[in-house]
């Protein structure tokens, strides 16, 4: 579950949205803080050294509630280190709103399209109000308990879909029973009807079965790609041995609200502080 003022940001964006119809709208971005002349797959890198240990850090996108980061470690020391993501924490800052004239009231700013500007004037550009920093360094989710949740939640959805429907076919067999019956006798329209009805229950109740099994079906394998992409790319708790390298995905929850992330890397029993740049473009 997000914090608090994760979900207040939210929740101010979606009210935003329902009443300024004719706000601009902003495309988010991250980049080191320093260029580094580092990249991986087109993607600048932020870079730390901590006990020869060498950190690389590289934005890759925003999913709708979280911000994908890949750390990648080079370990050329003698010993062996720990890596464990659920070490990873962030801290947001923001710039200040500039402040009006003396002497005159503030006006609500009116980005050009492909301006950058900063998230306290693309909220005034927006009338939305700046939810609260994170009181606190914000951690990075641990991929190990959601893998085990998809993959239990995915096996349920999988055992929905695949369980015998008693009731679909005590229905079907009542209605080929009664049409059964009803072949070589003439019947009265209260019969009629009466089989009628069966049919038609037997019929709706077989096509909204049909449909809650493939919903099942879909969520199960939904659940069960999500888990085994996080299985194939999050960066996991892993003993990094001396001489070689690992890589994977980061996941924080996302924060719009901010201008700046510095992203604390764990190297051995130490942090250290990779920096990056949260740019708000007006579209």
């Amino acid at each position: 579950m997000l914090p608090f003022y994760f979900r207040h940001f939210q929740l101010l964006a979606l009210v935003g949205l329902a009443t300024t119809a004719c706000a601009p709208t902003y495309q988010l971005g991250l980049k080191p803080a320093q260029p580094t002349g580092q990249n991986t797959e087109g993607r600048e890198q932020a870079l730390a050294v901590a006990d020869s240990v060498e950190v690389r850090l590289s934005f890759v996108c925003y999913e709708p509630t979280r911000v994908v980061f890949e750390a990648e470690y080079f370990n050329p020391t003698k010993r062996t280190l720990v890596i464990d993501p659920a070490a990873f924490q962030y801290q947001a800052s923001r710039l200040p709103a500039p402040a009006p004239a003396p002497g005159q009231k503030a006006k609500r700013p009116k980005p050009l399209p492909g301006a950058k500007v900063t998230a306290a004037v693309a909220a005034g550009s927006m009338a939305l109000p700046l939810p609260p920093l994170p009181p606190q360094a914000v951690p990075a989710f641990d991929p190990e308990p959601e893998i085990m949740a998809l993959a239990e939640r995915a096996r349920k959805e999988a055992d929905k879909a695949a369980r015998i429907d008693w009731l679909g076919l005590v229905l079907g067999a009542a209605s080929l029973a009664t049409d059964v019956a009803s072949i070589g006798k003439r019947e009265t329209a209260q019969q009629y009807q009466s089989r009628a009805a069966i049919h038609d229950a037997a019929v709706t109740y077989s096509a909204f079965s049909t449909a809650a099994k493939i919903g099942h079906a879909v969520a199960a394998e939904a659940m069960q790609a999500r888990a085994a992409n996080l299985q194939e790319f999050a960066l996991r708790k892993v003993s990094l041995a001396p001489g070689y390298q690992v890589r994977g995905y980061l996941y924080f929850p996302r924060y719009d609200a901010a201008d700046g992330l510095v992203v604390q890397a764990p190297v051995g029993r130490r942090a250290v502080p990779l920096e990056f740049v949260q740019v708000h473009t007006r579209r």
